[in-house]
């Protein structure tokens, strides 16, 4: 059995990988409220030092952080469910909850700290692991945080009762029970060795659960704001305008958080984000309009960072119907649409990265060298977009194709990435399509509901690996295989995928996987992106300036230098 120390406990899982949620566009901001306390300086105790030291969960920010404030950010805070595990939005709710473990925010999200597990003991297999819970901590409404929380939690996701979409399940799919030999104890017991298992953990909707809402609302919190353990406490939502949350006084880090008020005001238009944050009626956003980020660039009292993620803009595919079950027909896609071309057609919103399966990040990725001589990947299209049309021809479709309809979200990705799409699909391939615009909110219902025929939307992921995420996203059956993706090769490769551990071996299986991908492709790949954060210099603690990719989420050692 290994018990983590503070040093193991943070290299376990290293470097986690973060969360693209990417966002729409709607109105500007309303007018932000006036501040309310100044901040005054909070001293920084030997004691809290050492606490510190002892306990890596126990998060820290340089400086000399000072208390009071009233902070407000800048993006879209609409969502169709107030359940993490069904949909919500963490970007908004996780910061009225904790994970069992979570990324460190003081350290630019390199680490892997405990959240509500003080520490976790690892058997020597690797397939146990023991959380040892904290103990005194209380949810919003002055009930005790017990293991029997975190049964209740991750057995809904692993074992969703009937009638609920779990989108988490595959993540999981390795845990074999859960177990609580008492209040303060939470066992999880795999089935395999998965190195990147406290990553999953750390994920912002991997976060806790009291037994008691889960129970009161029969397993189902899609409308219900229930009631959390962490460092802010719900106050207000007023629907597409903002959320108001306030500092949670009997949070169990007494340290933090620092500010008063946390306000999320929804401002789902780039450009407007940027500009409530240059003109001061936001002091952040996760992320803004390239434009607006130039402009901050060249002012003293702005800071902002280009950020990688794990995030990706995808034309998504329904395999279940219609001429895109036809495996011909998505090859065709993948290899007649110029990438290149939407990342100039997006150039203004967002810098896009041009990647196969696997990003640029993860130690198997495919070079960009190697990318750029490959069908579907290089730039010149000629012999790409020929073989194409003789797949569509192949497909029944030589004497025309049907039209399809492209549904996107109101803003840059129906402004831009939609007819950049229609155009080539149309010019190139001849397929007509049409193009049907809704709220951001509502593009997830209609994916998980299966009612789309072609959707430009953004996903991402939380670890790099293709593991956890080829078992969510394209293996049969996987818990958000939400287009019907079903190819036995790929299946086959992620078993064996799933349970290597010699580098060299699992770089074979992993660019195999990627070659069935690309033979018979679930949906198409526009490209990872770059992240475009901007905030008032005044903003401290969260490290923006040193985090090493983009997670949209809490924020409780925030301060306020004014």
């Amino acid at each position: 059995m290994l018990r983590l120390n503070r040093r193991r406990f943070l290299q376990l899982a290293g470097a986690g990988a973060g969360l693209a949620v990417l966002a729409a566009c709607a109105e500007a901001a309303p007018d932000a409220p006036a501040v309310v306390d100044e901040p005054t300086p909070v001293p920084m105790s030997e004691a809290d030092v050492a606490a510190s030291a002892d306990d890596p969960g126990l998060m820290r920010p340089s400086g000399t952080p000072k208390r009071g404030g009233h902070l407000k950010t800048a993006f879209g805070v609409t969502m169709a469910s107030f359940d993490a595990h069904q949909g919500g939005g963490t970007h908004v709710l996780s910061h009225m909850y904790n994970n069992l473990v979570r990324n460190n925010l003081v350290d630019g999200l390199r680490t892997v700290v405990p959240d509500l597990a003080r520490s976790v003991d690892v058997s020597d297999d690797g397939k146990t692991y023991t959380f040892n819970l904290r103990s005194g901590v209380k949810y919003h409404n002055g009930a005790d945080f017990t293991s029997a929380d975190v049964l209740a939690t991750f057995n809904r996701i692993m074992d969703p009762p009937q009638g609920m979409i779990s989108p988490l399940k595959a993540e999981f799919s390795f845990v074999e029970e859960i177990t609580a030999p008492d209040a303060g104890t939470a066992v999880f017991h795999l089935s395999a060795p998965r190195s990147y298992f406290l990553n999953v953990l750390s994920a912002t909707n991997a976060y806790i659960y009291s037994e008691a809402s889960l129970q009161e609302n029969d397993f189902d919190l899609r409308d219900v704001i229930a009631p959390g353990t962490g460092a802010f406490r719900f106050v207000d939502h007023q629907p597409a305008e903002r959320w108001l949350l306030e500092r949670n006084p009997d949070y169990w880090d007494a340290e933090l958080p620092y500010i008063d008020q946390l306000e999320l005001l929804h401002v789902p238009a780039w450009s407007d984000r940027g500009t409530a944050v240059l003109t001061g009626q936001a002091d952040m956003s996760w992320n803004v309009a390239f434009e607006t980020w130039q402009e901050g660039s060249g002012r003293d009292d702005i800071e902002n960072k280009l950020l990688p993620n794990f995030g990706a803009y995808w034309l998504f595919m329904n395999n279940a119907s219609g001429p895109l079950a036809d495996s011909r027909v998505r090859k065709a896609i993948h290899l007649g649409v110029s990438k290149q071309n939407l990342k100039a057609a997006f150039g203004t919103q967002e810098v896009i990265n041009i990647t196969r399966w696997v990003p640029q990040g993860d130690p198997y990725a495919t070079s960009p060298a190697d990318l750029a001589s490959m069908p579907g990947y290089r730039e010149d299209k000629t012999e790409d977009i020929a073989e194409a049309k003789r797949l569509l021809a192949e497909a029944g479709y030589g004497d025309g194709f049907p039209e399809l309809e492209i549904l996107a979200a109101s803003g840059p990705q129906a402004e831009l990435l939609a007819p950049a799409v229609q155009d080539m699909l149309n010019r190139d391939l001849g397929i007509p399509t049409k193009i049907r615009i809704i709220e951001r909110a509502s593009l997830g219902t209609e994916q998980q509901q299966g009612t789309y025929q072609l959707m430009v939307h953004t996903r991402g992921h939380g670890v790099s690996d293709i593991s956890p995420r080829g078992n969510l996203w394209w293996r049969t059956g996987g818990s958000q295989n939400f287009g019907g993706y079903s190819e036995p090769q790929f299946d086959a490769l992620l078993d064996q995928i799933d349970d290597e551990t010699d580098v060299s071996t699992r770089q074979g299986q992993i660019n195999d996987a990627q070659d069935v991908l690309d033979d018979n492709p679930p949906e198409y790949l526009i490209g990872y992106t770059y992240h475009l954060p901007m905030w008032n210099s005044k903003v401290k603690g969260i490290e923006l300036h040193d985090r090493i990719f983009a997670e949209w989420g809490r924020m409780e050692t925030v301060w306020i230098d004014s």
